[in-house]
């Protein structure tokens, strides 16, 4: 196929790759590219109809001969036009071509094109993997001549370079939201993230670890872990040791000193093999700061509460052993009144043993 400007199809879809390869911004390079499309098949719009989920559709780029947009802009939805006839020619040939609006069945379709004026129009699916993505639409209001099977053929290789092109678009913006994504988990859902080599010296770490100590991982690396921790349950040999059992996970507390607060942290370390001489040992550590320090809170109430149980003990058993012979009591009115008091203060007293610990409770009947 031979173009007007003496470039065969196969010059043409070259050129058209090379441009929608080109790293400057592909919404820019498809403007170009619909616009070159456009001349070169003498077409007075070409746009790309992207179909949503719920059925409705969005005019995503577009290039026209006037420079007036197809569609302007809207807040509204507009509804996808389907027609059974236009869809099994979809089904058949992979592309549908409209040489005569009056062929077209879906009346909302058929007016949407009469006041745009199209005489002729053909639509050639993009796939994105696999998928039925958008349309890459081409109309003539001015020309009444129609495209030949030649020219579909090549507007077909011109369909899948620019859904190849759409793909790979597709794929690096996921790669970008994937890495924002692991940049959030790495800085902000893991407390503290560390890499050491076999040495134990800190080869990455970080922002909110190497803050603890400064306001650059420059601050850290380079360190010795035991240097920086001011406090480990276990020993650096044994942390050196993982990289010979990398199936396990190693877990161990540590304290670090921020200011003058001392920040508790739980580490699990692994073993990774960079090749087949060389592993580092990455860690990765939760703040048990709180933790910590509810422990501390938790075990003086039960040292407050023991004290406390140790005291009323002797008073409740003072009380049970007045209760035990009636003739230490006036008469039977003053016995009746104290039993209840007792009674009570007994039940209370247990249920606060009971939620002491069970060794408490025992000490209660002992008698």
């Amino acid at each position: 196929m031979q173009t007007e400007n003496n470039i065969t199809g196969a010059e043409f879809l070259s050129d058209l790759n090379v441009l929608l390869s080109t790293s400057v911004g592909l919404n820019r390079n498809v403007k170009l590219a619909l616009k070159k499309l456009g001349e070169h098949e003498r077409a007075d719009q070409v746009y790309i109809v992207s179909i949503n989920h719920d059925m409705t559709f969005t005019i995503s780029e577009e290039w026209t001969s006037t420079g007036e947009s197809v569609f302007p802009e809207s807040g509204e939805k507009r509804s996808f036009y389907y027609d059974r006839k236009l869809e099994q020619d979809l089904e058949r040939d992979n592309y549908i071509y409209i040489r005569d609006i009056n062929d077209v069945t879906n009346e909302s379709l058929k007016n949407i094109m009469q006041v745009m004026g199209v005489n002729c129009a053909i639509f050639l699916p993009l796939y994105i993997s696999s998928h039925l993505f958008s349309f890459l639409c081409l109309s003539r209001c001015h020309h009444e001549e129609s495209w030949s099977g030649e020219e579909i053929a090549f507007l077909v290789q011109v369909a899948s370079v620019l859904s190849g092109a759409l793909e790979k678009e597709l794929i690096l913006r996921k790669l970008v939201k994937h890495h924002a994504l692991y940049q959030d988990f790495i800085e902000n859902r893991v407390d503290y993230i560390l890499r050491l080599n076999r040495h134990l010296h800190v080869s990455f770490s970080n922002k909110t670890f190497y803050s603890l100590f400064g306001d650059s991982p420059d601050d850290i690396i380079g360190s010795r872990i035991g240097d920086l921790m001011t406090e480990m349950d276990i020993s650096s040999k044994k942390l050196e040791e993982v990289v010979k059992f990398p199936e396990d996970l190693l877990t161990f507390n540590a304290k670090v000193m921020h200011g003058d607060e001392v920040v508790f942290i739980e580490w699990h370390a692994y073993s990774v093999r960079l090749d087949r001489d060389h592993a580092e040992i990455h860690l990765i550590g939760h703040d048990v700061t709180r933790f910590k320090e509810m422990e501390r809170e938790l075990a003086l109430l039960k040292t407050e509460l023991q004290t406390f149980s140790e005291t009323m003990y002797p008073m409740w058993k003072s009380i049970k052993n007045n209760l035990s012979g009636e003739n230490e009591i006036g008469n039977n009115e003053s016995f009746d009144d104290l039993s209840q008091k007792a009674m009570a203060f007994n039940r209370l007293y247990e249920e606060l043993l009971s939620k002491i610990g069970y060794k408490f409770v025992v000490n209660a009947y002992r008698s």
